[in-house]
């Protein structure tokens, strides 16, 4: 970050290299399929060798840690990529807002280190497991001071995905070479926060190439405050359904709970990532369209993205709930086998989740109305905190799912009639929109009758994934469904190109 920006140096400084959307969208999709495949992978492993209540403590744990980080990172990761979209071709601009962020990050993060250490040392839970949460501490600086949200808001995929891919086989090897038996958690815990070091590392290296110092005289903290203190709220509200069920369960149930929820859980999540992967390359091109005021390639963007999110989520939350037993089996082992009724519960999130991704994240946030939803998710939380209270002691780990559940319903809903006017413009309630659940009702049907025919957990889920991917595919193409269609006209026309 060395150098002073200057008026002349803008007027010749290089534009950053922006890709086409197809591009970042195949950047990421490979970068979320190696973040799907390295757990698919590491998971089984770790699940087994340290049994559903070490496992436990690790997840507790990082759930502690992850409050600090949200309060203590404020609605800057949200509010970051915003900002940076909307200023990415001034290096000036870019400049300021990443130090005025700096800023309020040091402060931020100063205070939450007081109050953890304090809290850790006045909880017993906490202080019983002192190694641990020593541990997992570092995470609050490196995952602050990350500047993720900076890389997203200049659309730089490629660098974002080398870098993740490094992190990921490094990770991976950590855990086969290093995590050998139960007592091995800290470790595991350990080779976690070392991880989001090296990213940290590697973020705040690269950062140099594309952001100047700028004098603290020409710094206006201020500005930011308002808008993310909104953001933030949202931000929490989030946060409370998502890590709170965790910590109640936790609290109330006990470790081995926390393990069979997390089980569950981490894989409908790891879907649900994949599902809502066009997001990150959508936000920062629609917050542009945006400020050029072209509506017209905002429409289009959206529709895209809708499509997109429900080709996959439908198919996705119809095979989980019907594959359920194998998932589990295969994923997780034997000791877990309490989670197949909370995977089937928690599996119609992966089509809520998509949708409101949709709904909050590209159409009400771009259009810097984040107080809808703040609103929306702020009751979806209190719903999620009702119910844990309700259910989590008399249904335990099924009873946070069933919270998480209602709220992310609510939710939705609550986003939608916020939404209305826009979701107009879109596809959102058109006929189109129905044909991917005629395709998932008909693929449910042929995936119900299918695993009696394999007596092995890995064939039925093999051939179960096969059939049902070209089941759900058949009927689309049948029904004329617009992206699916698209998507094989443009194959034909590649083919025809390259005359294979």
């Amino acid at each position: 970050m060395a150098g002073t920006t200057n008026k002349s140096e803008n007027q010749t400084e290089k534009p950053l290299c922006i890709r086409s959307v197809r591009s970042n969208y195949l950047l990421n999709s490979l970068r979320l399929a190696l973040s799907f495949l390295v757990p698919v992978a590491v998971f089984p492993y770790v699940s087994r060798i340290l049994g559903p209540e070490n496992l436990g403590k690790v997840e507790f744990a990082n759930s502690i840690v992850s409050y600090f980080v949200l309060f203590t990172a404020l609605g800057i990761p949200a509010y970051g990529v915003r900002e940076i979209a909307r200023r990415r071709d001034s290096t000036e601009e870019r400049s300021r807002v990443v130090w005025e962020l700096t800023l309020v990050l040091l402060l931020t993060a100063a205070a939450g280190y007081a109050a953890y250490f304090v809290l850790v040392g006045l909880v017993p839970r906490m202080e019983s497991e002192l190694v641990l949460f020593c541990i997992v501490a570092p995470n609050i600086l490196l995952s602050d001071f990350s500047y993720e949200w900076y890389y997203v808001g200049i659309e730089d995929q490629m660098y974002i995905t080398i870098r993740c891919i490094i992190v990921r086989l490094v990770q991976t090897a950590g855990i086969f070479l290093f995590i050998r038996n139960e007592d091995d958690y800290p470790l595991y815990a350990l080779i976690l926060v070392g991880m989001q070091g090296i990213s940290t590392v590697f973020n705040i290296t690269n950062l140099r190439k594309t952001v100047r110092f700028v004098r603290p005289q020409n710094l206006d903290v201020r500005r930011h405050l308002r808008p993310v203190l909104v953001i933030f709220a949202s931000v929490v509200a989030v946060q409370v359904y998502t890590h709170l069920d965790v910590t109640m369960t936790g609290f109330f149930v006990g470790d081995r709970a926390v393990g069979l929820y997390t089980t569950a859980n981490k894989f409908v999540r790891i879907v649900i990532a994949l599902v809502t992967s066009l997001s990150t390359v959508m936000v920062p091109r629609i917050e542009n369209c945006l400020k050029n005021r072209d509506e017209d390639g905002c429409r289009r963007y959206l529709n895209i993205s809708l499509g997109y999110i429900l080709i996959l989520s439908v198919p996705c939350s119809t095979g989980i709930a019907l594959l359920a037993p194998e998932i589990i089996s295969l994923f997780a082992g034997s000791q877990y086998q309490e989670s197949v009724l909370g995977i089937r519960l928690l599996s119609p999130v992966v089509v809520i989740v998509g949708l409101a991704h949709f709904t909050g994240l590209q159409i009400l946030y771009p259009r810097r109305e984040e107080w809808k939803y703040t609103v929306a998710v702020s009751v979806a939380a209190v719903v999620n905190l009702i119910c844990n209270f309700a259910l989590i002691p008399v249904f335990r780990q099924n009873g946070a799912i069933i919270g998480t559940l209602a709220a992310e319903l609510v939710g939705l809903a609550v986003q939608i009639g916020f939404a209305r006017k826009y979701l107009k413009r879109t596809d959102f309630a058109g006929l189109n929109t129905v044909k991917y659940f005629i395709a998932g009702a008909v693929m449910g049907m042929v995936l119900a009758a299918l695993p009696k025919f394999f007596s092995s957990s890995a064939l039925r889920l093999a051939a179960c994934v096969c059939t049902g991917a070209t089941v759900y595919a058949a009927v689309l193409l049948i029904l004329r469904e617009k992206l699916s269609v698209a998507l094989v006209r443009r194959a034909a026309d590649f083919c025809k190109r390259k005359n294979v």
